[in-house]
Order: C-alpha cells, then structure tokens, then sequence
C-alpha cells in the first residue's frame, strides 16, 4: 500500500496532471478585476507572523522598540490570543480560518496516523490519485480501438473496389493489426498510467470563501494549509504552508562535498549529501542534480515501486547534469548548468539557477534552486537550497487562478513557492552557520515584501490576508543564544548573533508600518499570530516512557536506527519492534499517544469502555507525576483527553486519544514524532533547533492580536477571529462555529 505521504512524490513527479486538470473555467492570471463594490462595510487586512511570541512583543513595546505596533495599539486594541491545543501552526491558522477547533477542523498536528499500518503520514495534504483512461491497460485499449478503427475504414474503403473477399476483408485486418501494435506501443510509452491530485484535509469553510461567495474579492497570501489553492471566484491565492519542494519532502537542501565522513553522520533532517571526487577529477566535477521522483507510471504498492519502474524501464527519480569546477588558487568554485553558471567565493549566493526535468516525452518540470559555497577547505562544502516549483511550473495549482503566480513573477521576479520557504534544516544539522541562516531569510521576507506592496497597493480588493513566517523560524534555530540555560548556549555566538530574534520582530513592526501606510481610508487592520514560544532545552521521548511502563511491548531487537524526515517523506519503515498483541499505547506526532483499540487500530489490543479509560488514566496519572531525573523538574504540564480538547465534537477515528502538553523548556523528541524508541525518556536537545512551541501547553505560548479599532474581550482566542472578519466584512456569521466574534 502507498503510504499518505505519497502524493508529495506524486505531485512533484510530472506535469501531465496539469494538463488534465478539471477544474470549470480559468479566470485570467492577472488578479485584477473590476474595482470592489462601493458597500458600507470597511475592507479589511489580517498580516500574520508565525511564532510572534507575546511575552517577547510586550518586552519590546516597553522598550519603545516596536513604534508601528505601539502606535496601533495606542488607537485601537493589543491583547495576547489564546492559541489552540495543541498550539502548532497549521493548527492554529487552520481554526482561525474556520472558526472550528481542530477537533472539526481535523488539523490536529503536522502528523497523523494510518490506522491500518501505523505509520505516520502528513495530517495537511494527502495523495490522490486518479486513473488516467485505462491506467496500465492504456497500451492495450489503445491498440485494440486503433486497430479496429483502421481495420473497419479499410473494409469500408476497400470491400466496394477490391473483387476477391479475401483482400477486401483480410488487407483491413493486417493494417488494423499493424497500426494498433504501433499505436499500443506509443500508447505505453506516452500516456501516464495515474494523474496526480491533493486532498486537502482541513474541514471547515473559511472565512475567505465566505467572502468570495458573497461577491468580495480576496487576496489570500501564504496561508498555511491552502494547498492546492482554492478556487476563488473574484480572488487571488498563493498558497502556503503545505506546497511541497519539487522532491516531494517538506524541503531538502543538496551538499556536494568530498568529504565521505558526511554520509557517515546522523542525518535527521534528511539533507541529499552527495559524494563527489574533487582530486581525481582535477578539481573538474560531473554530477547530477536530483529531480521529482516518478509516480507517473507506478500504481503499485509504494515498497514495490522502485522495481515496477525497473522492470519497465523507467527512472526511478529524474536528473540533471550538472557541472562543478574548482579552482583552489583562485579560491572559487564555478557551477555549470546547461547554459547558466556562476562563480563561487566561499560564504557567497549564487542567482537563481532553473532546471528543466523532463519527467514525461511530452512535458517538463522546471525548479529554482540556488548555490551557496559554504567552504573549500579541508573539504569542498557546496549547497543548493531545496528546489522549488518555478511560479510558472504548477502540475497541481499553488496559485489560483493557476497561471496567477505566472503573473505575480512577472511583477516581483523569481519568489519562493514552497511552503516552509526558509531552510532550517541544514543549521539545525550543523552543517551550515547563522549567516547562512540568515542571509537565506532576509532574502526571503523582502521577497515576500514586495509582494505585499504589489498587491496591498491595488485598489481591486476587499479582504486582504498574508502570513508571514520569518518570525517563527528565527527563533527556532537561534532561541539557543539567549538562554543561557540551553545545552547549545555559546556566549561568543550569543555576542555576535542574539539581538537577531529581536531584529526579526523590528522587522515585523517595519512590515506592519508599510502595510497602515497602504491601508485604504477606513481598513479593518489585524495583526495577528498563532502561537508563541518557548525555550526547547530537553526532550521526552514517550514511547521509551510507554515501554518501561508496561503500555508497549517490543520483540526482538530494539532498532537503534535514528529516524529520518527522509522515511517519512521518501520510504522508511516505522515500529518495526513493536508487538502489538501486546501494546497498549504508542506515541507518534508532536504530543499526540494512542490507544491501541480493538476495532479501530488494526492490530489493536485494548477493549473499548472500561479497560480503554483504565489505561487513558493510568498513562496521565503516570506522566502528570514524572520528574525528570536530571532537572527535577515536571516536564508534563497536564496530559489532555480528547474529549476535554474538543468538547464540541471530533472524528474519533481521527483525533489522538490523549495530547501531552509541556512546560516551559520541554518538548517531545524528534525520535517520539516518528514512532522511534529511544533509550532514555528525557535527554538534552543538542540540535540548533532550540525552542518550539508544537507541544507546550497552549496557555504558555500566547500569540498576539494588534487591532485599529477598540475590541473589549479580555481573553480572545484564535478561533474567534474568523467569525470577527466576517462581521466586519458585513458578512452573516454561520451558525455553529466555536468562535465567537470580538466585537
């Protein structure tokens, strides 16, 4: 069975699903339209930064350091915002789009669960996948219906002229032969087997939608959770968190390096390390630039793919050849590829490079990439970001209208499409420095900038919303040089590079600023964020803690095998040494443990009812009371049924039965997140991924709202903005949202 995560592989595999896109008509690329209608209620802007830690703005508002957000709080309202549980980002923007708690949005995590395997799988997006006419039977159809066409013309033409039965009537049938081999052939070779679709699994109508049924035009920026983009009528989409790399993962950078030591190294994040032979070759490289991988003619089983494609010739994953020079003396590295190249010095950006997959006889794929050379010496370091669709290069729409990134490209040059558009990963793995870091998230918000001053300046639109996400990344690889407390703490980086999570949030307030300057008379503005942040110094691995505490059982021999992003994206295999005969619970996700339930998990254990509340008990009466060994500290805040989450309702088959909320300085192991089980319950976080927020406990990691407009509620939530923007709007309220508006 393919995994969920196949689709990420299926959409990046090849374009032919954009030619046999269905989807009504087109509206034009240019977003512009005719200029909104003149109503009485206001036009309304939402700027949302991801991660904007409330405690963190107040500090800064108190020391006069914030002017623009200090001055929209003076005319109209600040209030720190009540995340959701868990307070995670696609969480939480998805319930403030709806109005639903995730219970109904069923966005709960980044990760759920296959019931039916165990194995993780992305909660925002899922593959599907249609037959394109015949699937593997196209070669067939197609020769047996050219065949008997040809065959019947040439009995049609021939059984008046021809004298002799046998010419009239055996003649037809060698062409009609001879033309549906031809045509079964090309068939085979040229038509795909499947076309790629998306599944978005958030529930709920937001409050965008809304709108545009009601005839106002909305722009909708980067909104996590948006992919593929929606259709709106009279609007314009660029979707956000959830568009994947052209690879398939949630970005994976490539290092070309000779030093074979790399491969060797825990490789969590899943960085593409690819060996290559700088001395043998005279500095003179030939190597390969990875591409999609091929979905296109593979409907098997996910582990049976690699030798399906095999078996019938086709690639496995596309390529490219690329061409690296090295000149020592100069001290420079000079990539080739086709007919761009660029000259390296190390610490130096390439432009943007765009590569040209040929992933079908009749079509291409195209990415953007760009190099950095991170050093020469002992061994050659080069980098290339994670590729990104190029604007004009959507198998399955990141924009919409589809052909709107087109448009916006023309207006602001080549921008990022990819999701999760800053690399984290490669600092977090070590390999690269904060410069890096952060000369690759500059580039990005000024990006992002521009085309916020192309769009927030036209004069076509009703609602406005975009999502900044700068804020959060920052503080999630650099939070380790202002806590001194942390593992990773080092005072002479602290020195060089701790005032930057404070520069990211002056650039925030720089944002806010151009967009009041831009506000049309009378605008709505919202500021807003999903969740805060906290110092990550420690990490629980629970599935260690469910061992030792009789709720899960292991056969054999413990893997000792560090998951990677790689099997959760690509191909791995998950619980290898778990018994589930005799398994009570598991963890997998970022906070979420299941219960192993007959009836419902495939292999399940515990009987619903009585013995199903006596293990949910036993487990939070167990970590509710742990102390970690080292700290001597509670790590667990409070463990959270699903019921006291969600009163309003859930999918029962879908939400975790109970949620581990942390403290402050905690968080669930990377290893818990994938189902690993590590050797020790607690251990020091030593990755430059330093503080998070996705298991804390909500009420710990306030968010913000900034208001130009006087809101009374003390203690808003985020999901009671969407039903907040649709009264501004002048829009009815649906019925049966768990938000409420704040006017």
């Amino acid at each position: 069975m393919l995994r969920k995560h196949g689709w990420l592989a299926v959409l990046t595999g090849t374009t032919v699903g954009f030619l046999f896109f269905v989807g009504g008509s087109r509206p034009e690329a240019d977003p512009k339209g005719t200029a909104p209608t003149v109503r009485g209620a206001p036009r309304v802007v939402i700027l949302g930064f991801d991660g904007a830690d409330a405690s963190t703005v107040e500090r800064l508002l108190r020391e006069g350091r914030l002017p623009h957000l200090a001055e929209l709080a003076r005319r109209g309202t600040y209030r720190p915002l009540l995340p959701t549980n868990p307070p995670q980002t696609p969480v939480s923007w998805s319930s403030m789009a709806t109005g639903l708690t995730p219970g109904r949005t069923g966005i709960f995590d980044f990760l759920k669960r296959d019931r039916r395997t165990y194995y993780p799988a992305f909660a925002l997006n899922e593959e599907a996948r249609r037959v394109f006419l015949f699937g593997r039977a196209n070669g067939p159809a197609a020769a047996g219906f050219v065949g008997l066409v040809v065959a019947l013309l040439g009995w049609a033409g021939l059984r008046r002229r021809v004298r002799r039965r046998f010419w009239a009537v055996g003649l037809p049938i060698v062409l009609g032969v001879a033309a549906g081999v031809g045509a079964g052939r090309l068939a085979d070779r040229y038509l795909p087997y499947q076309v790629p679709q998306a599944v978005n699994h958030r529930q709920g109508k937001p409050f965008w939608a809304i709108a545009d049924r009601h005839g106002l035009r909305a722009y909708v920026i980067r909104y996590p959770t948006t992919f593929p983009a929606e259709k709106l009528r009279h609007g314009f989409m660029l979707s956000g968190l959830g568009v994947p790399d052209i690879r398939g993962t949630i970005g994976q950078p490539t290092i070309y390096t000779d030093d074979a030591s790399l491969l060797a190294q825990a490789n969590e994040f899943s960085l593409k390390v690819e060996l290559v032979d700088v001395v043998n070759t005279g500095g003179r490289i030939r190597t390969v630039v990875w591409g999609p991988r091929n979905k296109l003619y593979c409907d098997t089983r996910r582990a049976d793919c690699r030798a399906f494609l095999e078996k019938h010739g086709q690639p496995v994953q596309f390529q490219e050849p690329l061409e690296i020079r090295v000149d020592s003396t100069a001290r420079t590295v000079t990539v080739r590829y086709r007919d761009q190249g660029a000259t390296l010095r190390p610490k130096e950006w390439s432009d943007w490079f765009v590569f040209t997959f040929q992933v079908h006889p009749l079509l291409k794929l195209r990415a953007i990439g760009r190099f950095y050379l991170i050093r020469l010496e002992p061994f050659l370091l080069l980098y290339l970001s994670p590729l990104h669709f190029h604007p004009e290069s959507h198998p399955i729409p990141f924009a919409w209208p589809p052909d709107g990134s087109d448009w916006l490209m023309r207006q602001v040059g080549l921008f990022k499409t990819m999701g999760w558009d800053i690399d984290t990963w490669t600092i977090t793995s070590g390999v690269v420095d904060e410069d890096h870091f952060l000369e690759d998230a500059a580039w990005t918000v000024e990006k992002q900038r521009q085309i916020l001053r192309t769009l927030l300046s036209r004069d076509d639109w009703d609602l406005y919303v975009q999502v900044f996400d700068f804020t959060d990344r920052v503080q999630h690889v650099l939070w380790r040089l202002i806590d001194p407390a942390h593992p990773l703490y080092d005072p002479n980086r602290a020195q060089r590079y701790a005032r930057e999570i404070e520069r990211a949030y002056e650039e925030m307030d720089a944002i806010v600023g151009e967009a009041m300057e831009r506000l049309p008379p009378g605008s709505r503005l919202l500021v807003v964020s999903d969740h805060g942040f906290t110092s990550f110094r420690r990490g629980m691995n629970y599935n260690t803690w469910l061992v030792q505490h009789g709720f899960m059982k292991l056969k054999g021999v413990q893997a000792t095998e560090l998951k990677t992003l790689e099997d959760l994206f690509i191909e791995g295999d998950f619980f290898e040494h778990v018994d589930w005969s005799q398994t009570k619970a598991y963890a997998l996700g970022l906070g979420p443990i299941y219960i192993n339930l007959k009836g419902r998990e495939a292999w399940g254990s515990v009987e619903p009812g009585e013995e199903y509340e006596t293990v949910r008990r036993a487990i939070i009466r167990g970590l509710e009371s742990y102390v970690d060994p080292v700290t001597g500290e509670k790590p667990v805040y409070k463990v959270y049924t699903r019921e006291e989450m969600y009163p309003s309702g859930f999918d029962p088959d879908l939400i975790p039965d109970l949620r581990v909320a942390h403290t402050y300085n905690y968080r669930v192991s990377w290893q818990t997140t994938l189902g690993h089980v590590a050797p020790d319950v607690v251990e020091d976080n030593l990755r430059n991924w330093s503080a998070d927020h996705c298991s804390a406990e909500p009420s710990i990691v306030p968010g913000i709202l900034f208001a130009n407009w006087p809101i009374r509620a003390e203690r808003p939530r985020i999901i009671d903005v969407m039903p907040t923007v649709l009264r501004l709007l002048g829009l009815p309220v649906p019925s049966g949202l768990d938000g409420q508006p704040l006017e």
